[in-house]
């Protein structure tokens, strides 16, 4: 694994709370055998996903045989049976499926924002699911389904945060392909009203929820509503002047 690549899965975990999640479970997470085990999966996700991002043309069998058995051998060393590869690979194959939608013209912004961002987060969804199997402490805290808004907010963040990175390439950037469709004006629109609704669902679940461990998590879930909203305005402000060209867009809004 190369130091760039490395690096971004290390903000990745940490942007996503993992060495807290440790944290709680008494480990040190900088010394710990699961991170270079885990890390060696999220890489082996990316190397699928670059392979979706860089060609048109993928013959799903053959093509990305390759990249799964890379997934496979990493989920082994992380402690998943092989019996179990398909269940805990499930939102994975969906959103690949996603991906390869972008091929017959079945953009995101044909799907529901919720739907589309919950599989969205599969890799991460993932991940915490292995963190939970080693330290079943950390989901009885913090269980799986606590973490749905904050996974919704970070995937747009990484969405907004990326769009003239993901210009360059064949991507399932909702916030990039919304722009592409409807201009800056709606599209901002259309992703601020979905960060309300984020902001509100996690609100009346720590409201209601009877884990008190939650509060924790829908702070977290807050912050990123505020900074996703305030670098939304930002970079579709930067997107209004843009005159680059887009990859997509010869690819992906042909009739």
């Amino acid at each position: 694994m190369d130091k760039k690549l490395e690096k971004k899965i290390d903000e990745l975990f940490e942007y996503r709370e993992f060495p807290r999640l440790f944290e709680i479970a008494g480990q040190q997470y900088y010394d710990h055998s699961l991170i270079t085990k885990m890390k060696n999966l999220q890489a082996a996700i990316y190397y699928l996903d670059h392979h979706l991002e860089t060609n048109w043309e993928i013959n799903p069998v053959k093509d990305l045989k390759p990249y799964w058995k890379e997934i496979y051998a990493a989920l082994k060393e992380c402690g998943v049976k092989k019996s179990q590869y398909d269940d805990y690979c499930k939102l994975i194959y969906k959103y690949q499926k996603h991906e390869l939608y972008l091929r017959e013209q079945r953009l995101p912004t044909s799907f529901k924002k919720e739907f589309y961002y919950y599989y969205k987060s599969c890799d991460v969804k993932l991940l915490r699911r292995i963190i939970g199997d080693h330290f079943p402490i950390v989901e009885k805290m913090y269980p799986s389904a606590d973490w749905r808004c904050f996974d919704l907010i970070t995937e747009v963040n990484d969405d907004v945060e990326d769009v003239f990175e993901d210009m360059r390439t064949i991507n399932g950037n909702y916030v990039l392909i919304d722009f592409l469709e409807n201009g800056v004006d709606k599209s901002s629109k259309n992703i601020r009203q979905f960060i309300k609704e984020i902001s509100i669902k996690d609100k009346t679940r720590a409201e209601h929820s009877k884990n008190k461990n939650y509060a924790w998590i829908s702070k977290l879930t807050q912050k990123e509503c505020k900074q996703t909203t305030k670098l939304l305005k930002a970079n579709m402000t930067t997107l209004k002047t843009n005159k680059k060209r887009i990859k997509m867009s010869s690819l992906l809004l042909t009739s």
